[in-house]
């Protein structure tokens, strides 16, 4: 994936975002060409490394043929359309519609485990990390072993973390700030948070850099007497 530099994600930002169960595409690649489920994933932190867990119906394609390349999971947070009409400056220099989103592209080595334990225990962590324990404990032990023989355990050894956000954070800080007051009307998202705790601060200093750069570029006029 591409990422211009003004758009990289903050590492502490990427932590927070990829610190909770997100769902995505899972992206592999076999003989056959491409597959892609979307599922839950969650992040685990061991000795080899960050690994992202999920589990796939036993009888997908992508858990039967051996893949041939990488995964890649693609995880969209949030997305918004953006009408030039939302920016302070329209009026002036008129601009055309956009739209500004948040994802987040893993690539990593994928490993499948058909062993029924395997599979349990990504499902009860995925579902411990979202649910109280009495939610599993209500179904009981044996249901859950029986459940799990339809499903396998998948893992993603994490060998690169992207992530990219277009958050209008390199136009006018008044266009971002305005941006952010109409998408703010429409309710609390993570885009919204991310154009006012990121997005909203970067196009201020930016700003503030080219302002600063272009009045140390003027040379002093001279008068003769």
């Amino acid at each position: 994936m591409y990422v211009a530099k003004h758009f990289e994600i903050p590492e502490d930002r990427l932590a927070d975002l990829l610190g909770r169960v997100r769902a995505g595409n899972l992206v592999t690649v076999h003989a056959s060409g491409p597959q892609a489920t979307f599922v839950p994933f969650h992040l685990e932190k061991r000795d080899c490394g960050q690994v992202l867990v999920t589990h796939l119906t036993r009888n997908n394609p992508q858990a039967v043929e051996p893949v041939t390349a990488p995964a890649l999971v693609i995880i969209d947070i949030d997305d918004a359309y953006v009408s030039p009409h939302w920016y302070a400056t329209n009026k002036d220099l008129p601009n055309v519609p956009t739209w500004d989103y948040i994802t987040i592209h893993i690539t990593g080595e994928i490993r499948f485990n058909s062993a029924p334990e395997a599979a349990l225990r990504a499902a009860r962590e995925l579902t411990a990390r979202m649910e109280p324990p009495e939610v599993l404990g209500a179904v009981g032990e044996e249901k859950l072993r029986k459940m799990a023989r339809a499903i396998v355990g998948v893992e993603v050894t994490v060998d690169k973390i992207q992530g990219k956000a277009k958050a209008s954070q390199n136009r006018h800080p008044d266009d971002v700030g305005s941006l952010l007051a109409h998408l703010e009307r429409e309710g609390e998202t993570e885009l919204v948070r991310y154009l006012r705790e990121v997005a909203l601060p970067h196009a201020i200093e930016r700003f503030g850099m080219i302002h600063d750069l272009r009045g140390a570029r003027r040379l002093p006029t001279s008068t003769a007497d």
